[in-house]
């Protein structure tokens, strides 16, 4: 026994020193390696080696061809005598967004892979591999970083050394993003002019169901910020169009690059050889946003100034929608109680009113920026999305309708109900009915408004932001002009007692708009999300009830009452539900009148030769559903929609859908309504946002 045990010591200690032998080097925000995927090096064979690269989070480094700025990723190799390494192979990359800005690299730990030949006349019985790797790691600032790194490795005893499992999945998922070679029954070709790159690929038969993304491998091709334009069709395989870069000179004679798909789960990459051909460029109203990057949205002729005025007509417009009325009511009591009363102080209810809405706007803008900057899909209503956003709104509007009810007199200093006009502490409720009224607003879009908010969402942060505020000044602007020239005032009736009945009538708006927001919650969630809903409702009036008693009891029974509301806004009920479940009663009794949208429906019918009608829609949309009773449900329309034969899509954005999302951003809008018309599989028609009939019917022609 002891002769075993000595003999399995020795035995251990002369494999100890055969093992891989390698360190990982912590650098600024970046940790490096070599790594192998064998235990041993096979001698007269190759071996796969990686450069492994894994950034903190929130860091990047960067692809073969970086994009607009950057250094791609490489190492010199230091190798002993009759081995000899082939070039770095590279999984496709992800694009990044900054600002105008856009690059491509990895953001997570990434093995570019390589092969390391050992040659038969290789002597030793262990390899020492080395190589100075280099890299530039990016956040919203750039570090370049460099590290000696080296990887002991023992000789093989076999041809077939064994796989370390250590590195076995790495090196898996390192393979399975590397670009295949294309199949050979594609055809590829490209062509450069009129400052378009167009790349066809005829025989590809894929999905139009998710991204499709090129990356050329040369820096100074694409325009790389630019939208890409697709088409992508059955019988003509795939079309690819971009702005070609400011510092293309000349055609090369190989285009080499990337296309990658990602359908669902499953993302697949081919490298691809085009050749010079004859490629039909893609319309610019096909331009769409990549898997992470948003389109840009061209301007109109008249530039910012324009896109500013259409900003305040559409905010203007916005306070004839009805979804604003409840609000513009509440307003308008405030006004009337106002009249007469000094100039001073009714210019500064209407500075307060602006101020709360031009606030508002500017929220809203920036917290929308900066979730579309973090890679989340939304747009403009994004909050009514939300189960508890609008659970708790209902609350809101709620409390409002019973205080303007007479069952308690709170608001006058919260909601600016009732408020006199000659006490400056009025003020804050202005400011608070103006915040209120864009919350309100949000359901709705106006003409003009979405040539705007599609425009601005696409446009720096500054531009944005400039957009969003005057669109608030638009809608602030009737009430804006009151406060600044009194003799509009005039045209008001005098107050007096009737102002009382008068208030309590507008309480009943308040009401309504409860019971739409409790139907939209039941679309978000389902029937116990409503139930817990109208339970909160229950508390609030308990509470409102108990209001001006006293003694400990009605205070703790308030206080408990309103804790407990606002709690129930966490409960598990009010949580999205999951699309397309079966308790989504409105989606199965829609089907019957038309299918649900998808771009592979879209694309197969267009295919066909149809013409398609898609209706881009939500519960809270207030104009949607306008529309859709007006115009759409009309016998007219109807009519003219069976002698065309024409298929009817609906794309539902109740709930948040980035598919949706994206197509919204082709198209320059960044909500709904959106109707498109496909004439006998043609290029797409957008119709206003506002339907009658006769414009769905002329659009069919």
């Amino acid at each position: 026994m002891p002769r075993i045990t000595h003999s399995a010591l020795f035995a251990l200690a002369l494999a100890l020193p055969l093992a891989a032998l390698a360190e990982p080097v912590a650098s600024d925000h970046l940790e490096a390696e070599l790594v192998a995927e064998t235990s041993a090096l096979a001698v007269d064979a190759d071996n796969w080696l990686a450069l492994r690269i894994k950034p903190e989070d929130g860091w990047h480094v960067y692809w073969r061809n970086p994009g607009d700025s950057g250094l791609p990723t490489g190492i010199d190799w230091q190798l002993p005598p009759d081995l000899s390494t082939g070039e770095l192979q590279w999984p496709y990359p992800q694009l990044t967004r900054l600002g105008d800005i856009v690059n491509y690299g990895y953001g997570e730990e990434t093995l570019l892979p390589v092969l390391l030949h050992v040659g038969s006349s290789t002597q030793g019985e262990r390899f020492e591999i080395k190589g100075k790797a280099h890299w530039l790691v990016c956040k919203d600032v750039c570090i370049p970083g460099s590290a000696q790194l080296s990887l002991t490795l023992p000789r093989a005893q076999d041809d077939a050394p064994a796989i370390d499992p250590k590195w076995r999945d790495a090196f898996a998922k390192a393979r399975k993003q590397l670009p295949q070679p294309a199949p050979a029954d594609w055809s590829v070709h490209f062509a450069a002019q009129n400052d378009d790159f167009s790349l066809g690929i005829s025989g590809a038969h894929l999905s139009a169901g998710g991204a499709i993304e090129f990356f050329p491998y040369a820096s100074d091709l694409l325009n790389h910020s630019a939208p890409p334009r697709l088409a992508n069709q059955a019988e003509h395989g795939l079309r690819l169009s971009q702005k070609l870069s400011d510092a293309f000179v000349k055609a090369p004679e190989q285009v080499d690059g990337v296309l990658v798909v990602h359908d669902g789960d499953a993302t697949k990459a081919w490298e691809l050889h085009a050749t010079p051909g004859s490629v039909t460029p893609v319309p610019l109203s096909a331009a769409r946003p990549t898997a992470i990057a948003m389109a840009e949205v061209p301007a109109p002729r008249g530039g910012l100034p324009l896109i500013l005025l259409f900003a305040v007509l559409g905010g203007l417009i916005l306070n004839l929608m009805p979804c604003v009325f409840p609000m513009l009511s509440i307003k308008a009591i405030s006004v009337l109680e106002g009249r007469g009363k000094v100039p001073r102080v009714q210019r500064g209810h209407a500075l307060a009113y602006t101020s709360g809405v031009m606030l508002t706007f500017a929220g809203l803008a920036g917290l929308l920026l900066l979730l579309r900057s973090s890679g989340e899909a939304v747009g403009w209503g994004f909050q009514l999305q939300q189960p508890a956003f609008v659970a708790g709104l209902a609350y809101l509007f709620f409390a409002m309708g019973l205080s303007m009810s007479g069952v308690v007199n709170f608001g006058t200093r919260l909601m600016g109900v009732g408020q006199s006009l000659t006490t400056d502490s009025g003020f804050r409720g202005s400011f608070f009915t103006g915040v209120l009224a864009v919350a309100v607003a949000s359901p709705c879009t106006a003409p003009f408004m979405g040539t705007a908010l599609g425009y601005a969402l696409a446009q720096p942060a500054a531009i944005a932001i400039a957009v969003f505020l005057a669109l608030g000044l638009g809608l602030a602007l009737p009430f804006l002009l009151i406060g600044f020239f009194p003799r509009l005032g005039a045209f008001l009736p005098r107050p007096g007692a009737w102002m009382e009945t008068f208030k309590q009538l507008m309480a009943f708006p308040l009401y309504l708009t409860v019971i739409g927001l409790l139907w939209v919650l039941g679309g978000l969630t389902d029937r116990d999300g409503m139930t817990i809903a109208m339970l909160g409702l229950t508390l609030i009036a308990l509470a409102l009830w108990l209001w001006h008693r006293q003694g400990w009891f009605a205070t703790t029974i308030k206080a408990a009452s309103v804790v407990l509301a606002i709690a129930l806004l966490a409960a598990p009920q009010i949580r999205l539900h999951a699309a397309g479940s079966a308790t989504d009663a409105r989606a199965a009794s829609a089907a019957a009148a038309h299918e649900p949208w998808s771009e592979q429906k879209v694309a197969d019918l267009r295919a066909q030769g149809k013409t398609v009608f898609v209706n881009f829609t939500a519960d809270w949309c207030i104009t949607c559903k306008v529309n859709e009773r007006v115009a759409l449900a009309s016998s007219a329309v109807t009519q003219a929609f069976a002698a065309d034969d024409v298929t009817w899509l609906e794309g539902d954005w109740t709930r948040n859908d980035p598919a949706i999302t994206q197509l919204l951003t082709q198209f320059g809008r960044s909500g709904v309504p959106l109707y498109l018309v496909y004439v006998k599989g043609g290029e797409p028609k957008v119709l206003p946002q506002l339907l009658t009939p006769g414009i769905v019917i002329d659009a069919l022609k």
